[in-house]
């Protein structure tokens, strides 16, 4: 499926963010930018969702962990640090954190974009599902579930019910592996099931 992928770009240089927006939107990105993570964060706040985040480390007032650390707190976005931090150490912070890449600056434009494909194949990919299962959802129960469930709920649901565990799912979707958890357990007691399979009852 053809998609046009939102891009939300953090990074205080703006010469950077210039760069970044040209070449991302010759690739057919939709490309947002922002120069602070506090704006990023009022962005976010007033309901926009990008399919990805590239976000800078070392900036003023709120650097890029912080950032990533309250951006998590409302919603889960998919995050690559772009910085010019080389630090093994800064790296392993930004993965433990949750990211789902680290790339160093100055970087190979070819190399982004090749990282930036493989990882919005895969969001695509969960996204818009090939749903060539041996059974098939429910359309009336969908729509329930969506009504009754935040979006991130609902996606996560939507593989429980077809038997995925936590870590396939954070794999496949590029969540962490607590945040799936954290989400299939808001997603069990708004449902009241005790077992995974007994979600099934609710898409199916």
């Amino acid at each position: 499926m053809d998609t046009l992928n939102s891009i939300l770009v953090v990074d205080d240089d703006a010469a950077q963010l210039k760069i970044l927006e040209r070449i991302l939107q010759h690739e057919n990105y939709n490309v947002t930018l922002v120069d602070s993570g506090i704006s990023a964060i009022a962005l976010i706040k007033s309901g926009y969702l990008p399919d990805l985040m590239l976000l800078d480390i070392t900036m003023p007032d709120m650097d890029g962990y912080h950032t990533y650390k309250e951006i998590s707190k409302i919603c889960h976005i998919p995050t690559i640090f772009l910085t010019a931090v080389e630090d093994s150490a800064a790296e392993l912070t930004g993965l433990k954190l949750g990211a789902i890449d680290y790339i160093t600056k100055p970087f190979e434009f070819e190399i982004l974009l090749a990282r930036l494909k493989n990882h919005l194949d895969i969001i695509n990919s969960y996204k818009y599902p090939d749903d060539n299962l041996a059974f098939q959802y429910n359309e009336k129960k969908l729509a329930n579930m969506e009504e009754l469930l935040t979006e991130s709920e609902f996606r996560v649901a939507k593989l429980i019910a077809i038997g995925l565990t936590n870590q396939e799912i954070a794999d496949k979707c590029s969540y962490s592996y607590t945040y799936v958890k954290k989400i299939a357990y808001r997603i069990f007691d708004k449902l009241q099931i005790n077992k995974r399979n007994e979600i099934r009852s609710y898409f199916f």
